[in-house]
């Protein structure tokens, strides 16, 4: 199956997102990378040289619509998940 590779810039605290997850060390992921035409696409986050593999079974936090900023009157969503790499998911990778 096709995975799709994502290189965040930076983690966001909880507490920015939703008062429910202020302990919680987030990542937003665009929705056009977790879905095509074709259904749920599965993807690898990479951040400062850590790896997490995002499947259908990672839970998904929070869901948040943005206005573009550019003016073009479309919309765009980020999915927000906890960033946990651990090494299981880094040994599948190799």
């Amino acid at each position: 199956m096709k995975m799709n590779y994502y290189n965040i810039k930076k983690l966001i605290k909880g507490y920015r997102v939703c008062p429910d997850l202020k302990n919680k060390t987030l990542i937003a992921v665009p929705q056009k990378k977790l879905y095509s035409r074709y259904g749920f696409i599965p993807v690898q986050i990479v951040y400062g040289g850590k790896k997490m593999n995002i499947t259908r079974n990672t839970p998904l936090l929070h869901q948040q619509q943005f206005r573009d900023r550019f003016n073009r009157g479309t919309f765009y969503t980020l999915f927000y998940y906890e960033w946990n790499p651990n090494k299981v998911q880094m040994e599948l990778n190799l």
